[in-house]
């Protein structure tokens, strides 16, 4: 699990190991530069390369980025779109300017941003610059995006990679950025958890080669309406694929005939005649006509169950009456917590932590969060999750694992389970193009477990 933390936090470290550790700052910007230029080394071949630098210590990263590249053989110049202000930026301003470094470069072929890092807010107020055909990339965070949040707070050409320092940033989780990370020593000297972790390799519970059909749990799913059948079978689908032993769909008598692409493998019952599985799937295409059966589930049933789609926006604030888990887009996070959705997803760790004291919660985009302390972002930016169905495929894959909690994984926390489902979910989907459809992503998950 690798920190992600504000820029607050991350400056407080860079204080740490300065006073603490007493390593000079000069020294600390140093290893940074010459980091960022190897990684630029480990992408690119040698080539013109131009590297805008801005007034603080951004730019006094770009400085250090040109003489090393420099003493590596790349023709470089390094560019002030503004004049060198913080003491190391000037340091190093006047280093490079030593060595010849500092000046337009008319014909490049890769551009360095260092601009502006994680203090920048709107407005920016720079000079334009037009990349040409160059590929941008950015030091630390790209100029015009907060840091915090990946809000744009200004113009600046989109970078095509970001080499991010020290740690991880949550802009880095809003959006599909190529990046790498450069170690400069801050874990040393880290007391305190930071805000969220990305998780690359999660627990994820086995299923035993000789469990049976009622270990590996029963799923029921109450899902789907005579107009929405999708749902409800992607559900189920979910849940099968992702090991489930037993697999039965509540639906409304009068949707059966609509129900052609369910596997065979699911049992069907009419709601109402007293069936009780081992884990719910609640609200996937459902409607709102069965609000009140909805909030009966979220509050009286024992068992695990996980609420989506239609499921959530029944809710209304009562407490459950067992192991939940939510699995929220930006509309129904809106739907749960109030206010515009375009406010929540504007600060996403936030509105995850919100979110997580309703229920261990799943909240859904292109790097989904997942609650807990400190909160766990699972990356991806999947093109084939960009598909109506995929969050109904996830909810079936979320009760599958809840479903066989009790005979396969005994005790086990429902917001980790949330967190091995949303990965499975993440990684089935890894290398498939957009276009891919979630029923063959869930076709992925029995060679993933």
């Amino acid at each position: 699990m690798t920190p992600i933390s504000r820029a607050a936090p991350i400056r407080a470290l860079d204080r740490a190991v300065i006073e603490g550790l007493g390593l000079p700052s000069p020294v600390l910007m140093e290893n940074a530069g010459r980091g960022i230029a190897e990684v630029l080394a480990r992408h690119y071949s040698p080539r013109p390369t131009l590297v805008l630098c801005g007034p603080g210590n951004n730019g006094g990263d770009g400085y250090v980025v040109a003489r090393h590249l420099s003493l590596m053989g790349w023709t470089v110049r390094a560019l002030p779109l503004l004049p060198p202000a913080s003491p190391d930026c000037v340091l190093n301003f006047g280093v490079a300017t030593r060595m010849g470094l500092v000046g337009p470069l008319n014909e490049h072929e890769l551009v360095v941003d260092a601009v502006f890092g994680t203090g920048q807010r709107a407005p920016l107020n720079l000079p334009p610059f037009d990349p040409g055909t160059s590929p941008v990339v950015a030091v630390d965070v790209p100029t015009g995006i907060d840091a915090d949040t990946g809000q744009r707070v200004g113009t600046f050409p989109p970078a095509a990679r970001v080499v991010t320092v020290g740690r991880l940033k949550p802009f880095l989780f809003t959006a599909a950025y190529d990046y790498d990370l450069v170690d400069i020593g801050l874990e040393r000297v880290a007391t305190e958890a930071p805000e969220a972790v990305r998780v690359d390799a999660p627990w994820v519970p086995a299923l035993r080669r000789d469990a049976t059909k009622f270990d590996r749990g029963h799923v029921g799913v109450r899902a789907g309406s005579p107009e929405k059948t999708g749902a409800a079978v992607l559900a189920c689908i979910g849940a099968l694929r992702a090991g489930a032993g037993l697999v039965t769909l509540c639906i409304a008598r009068e949707a059966w005939s609509r129900l052609g692409a369910l596997p065979p493998e699911v049992m069907v019952v009419e709601p109402g005649t007293g069936f009780v599985p081992g884990a719910w799937v609640v609200g996937p295409g459902l409607g709102r006509a069965a609000d009140e059966e909805v909030r009966r589930l979220w509050r009286e049933f024992a068992g695990p169950a996980v609420f989506d789609a239609d499921g959530l926006r029944a809710l209304d604030g009562s407490a459950p009456g067992g192991p939940r888990v939510i699995t929220p887009h930006a509309g129904e996070a809106a739907a749960l917590l109030g206010g515009d959705w375009r406010a929540l997803e504007a600060d996403r760790l936030a509105t995850a932590r919100r979110l997580a004291a309703i229920a261990p919660c799943i909240y859904k985009g292109a790097h989904p969060i997942v609650s807990g302390s400190p909160l766990r972002v699972v990356p991806g930016a999947h093109p084939a999750l960009g598909t109506g169905g995929s969050g109904d495929v996830l909810a079936g894959v979320c009760g599958a694992l809840l479903a066989q909690s009790t005979a396969l994984s005994p005790g086990a926390d429902a917001a980790d389970l949330a967190l091995a489902a949303c990965w499975l979910h993440q990684r089935a989907a890894a290398d498939l193009p957009a276009g891919a459809l979630p029923s063959e992503v869930a076709a992925r998950f029995p060679a993933l477990r």
